[in-house]
């Protein structure tokens, strides 16, 4: 049963984009060129800075206020 929380858990946290609960960290993001090839999940280099685009499959603030409803 515990795997199941955690599964449900970590999916849920990274589709509700919740501060330092997610899995979708730096580190997973540094590896998508190495193992998959999309391109809208990389990180981007501008300049100094080091940005990660949201992805696409994590909700807008309107639709995780409907989930919490």
């Amino acid at each position: 049963m515990h795997i199941e929380k955690n599964m449900f858990e970590n999916i849920f946290n990274t589709i509700m984009n919740v501060k330092g609960k997610t899995k979708n960290n730096m580190k997973a993001r540094m590896n998508i060129p190495l193992f998959y090839h999309h391109k809208n999940m990389e990180l981007v280099y501008d300049g100094s800075l080091v940005v990660k685009p949201k992805v696409r499959f994590a909700l807008d603030k309107n639709a995780q206020l409907l989930v919490y409803q």
